[in-house]
């Protein structure tokens, strides 16, 4: 089987996908090529969760005159509507590489966005033979537990049906909203996305857990690529952290890691047109330091990399509460008074009284009271040391109340940024 390319027209790109069988395995794809580019390697462009061929539009206008560009979505993934429980990371990487032989496309270019980039930079760590360059955007090596616990509380409130309370959180989980001003992405934006979400269907929420558990099953990636590699993620990117997507690129020995200014977790679509010429700059070997609105980060400085999420505040009234959510009798499992050390719109360090704490036991059940200002902030509690500190995440699950949130933090009357060395000043965390 040998694949067949079509002229590129936005009515052809919103047609029904051509469709292969691996196995038992469904792959569905589009292909574009100007004949003149028939004999170049082409980019696989890998869907990932939420994004379909029509995502993609301007990716392939931008690249259409150089490469030719196929559109792939695996079982599970984008529109590809197949259930797919039992299939890994390795193993869709594996599917795609069976996808490449069967059409006879010899050596390909990769680009994997979120999700998707576990896919394309696994195929090019096992089928070197078969890869050209690789373009990865919001990948990281070892999930950290906080993140970890977000992807798996998203999937907990799916599976019990709270479908207003899940797709709030997705946009609060996946956008930045302490940079909304440098990103740009706008309430129309942010609703049409909340609005996605909730209009999931049965197979697409399904299809969604199955996403979300593959990420949960990744206790690492598999190996490191030594292909020409670009990794990117946006300066802001509060999911997959700047620093996380510089790990990766440290561990390739042949990367460029690259920050896109003014940019979230979805550059591509934020800050699209620096984006497009940032990878046509990189498919066709220019030199990415002409791309105007992006940082080349030189190796070796990857560690000066802030680690922490996002400014932190320091309460001016430190007193706290910490309650559970379940109870013994009339009693809470878990009442204790805290001190609020800091926070940000992320999560908060909190300080117990009486030190013990039971991270097995009410990890997931306990909820932050504060006064002046009043709030009530539902917690994730991902780590606790004897000393009595808990670092905790928010489960932030209503958007408004989460933009008030946002907006008392700005507020001197209630919050001050974290003083250091007898002056305020910011960090990121």
């Amino acid at each position: 089987m040998k694949i067949r390319y079509q002229a590129y027209s936005r009515n052809a790109i919103k047609a029904d996908p051509q469709t292969m069988w691996v196995g038992p395995w469904k792959i569905d794809y589009l292909a574009f090529s100007d004949p003149a580019q028939y004999h170049k390697p082409p980019l696989l462009v890998i869907g990932g969760a939420f994004q379909n061929f029509t995502s993609y539009k301007y990716c392939v206008e931008r690249i259409y005159d150089d490469f030719p560009v196929i559109l792939v979505d695996l079982p599970s993934l984008g529109s590809n509507d197949q259930i797919a429980h039992d299939l890994g990371m390795e193993d869709l990487a594996d599917l795609l590489y069976g996808f490449v032989q069967a059409m006879g496309l010899g050596k390909v270019h990769l680009m994997g966005l979120s999700l998707g980039s576990a896919i394309a930079s696994t195929f090019a760590y096992k089928y070197p033979a078969e890869t050209g360059k690789l373009i990865v955007a919001g990948i990281i090596t070892r999930p950290r537990k906080s993140w970890r616990m977000l992807v798996d509380e998203s999937v907990r409130v799916l599976d019990e049906g709270r479908m207003d309370e899940f797709s709030q959180a997705v946009v609060l989980y996946l956008v930045n909203y302490q940079r909304l001003k440098e990103t740009g992405i706008t309430p129309t934006a942010r609703k049409l996305f909340y609005r996605q979400m909730k209009a999931l269907n049965d197979n697409e929420r399904e299809r969604y857990k199955i996403n979300g558990r593959r990420l949960l099953s990744v206790e690492g990636v598999l190996g490191y690529p030594n292909c020409e590699t670009l990794v990117t993620t946006g300066e802001f990117d509060s999911f997959t952290l700047p620093w996380e997507n510089a790990a990766f690129s440290s561990k390739c020995p042949n990367s460029t890691f690259v920050l896109i200014d003014g940019a979230d977790h979805l550059p591509q679509l934020e800050k699209r047109e620096v984006s497009l010429e940032l990878f046509s700059a990189f498919l066709n070997g220019r030199p990415l330091g002409n791309v105007a609105g992006i940082r080349v980060m030189p190796k070796g400085t990857y560690d000066r990399l802030e680690r922490r999420r996002s400014d932190r505040w320091a309460p001016s009234n430190t007193r706290g509460r910490v309650i559970s959510e379940s109870r013994i009798g009339d009693q809470f499992r878990f009442d204790q008074e805290v001190k609020v050390v800091d926070v940000s719109f992320f999560g908060c360090l909190l300080k117990l009284e009486r030190p013990g704490f039971s991270l097995a036991e009410h990890a997931r059940d306990c909820t932050l009271y504060m006064t002046s200002p009043e709030l009530k902030l539902e917690l994730l509690v991902f780590d606790y040391d004897d000393a009595g500190h808990l670092r905790c995440l928010f489960k932030h699950g209503n958007i408004a109340e989460a933009e008030r949130f946002a907006a008392l933090l700005k507020d001197d009357a209630y919050f001050l940024q974290v003083a250091g060395e007898g002056k305020l000043h910011k960090i990121y965390g």
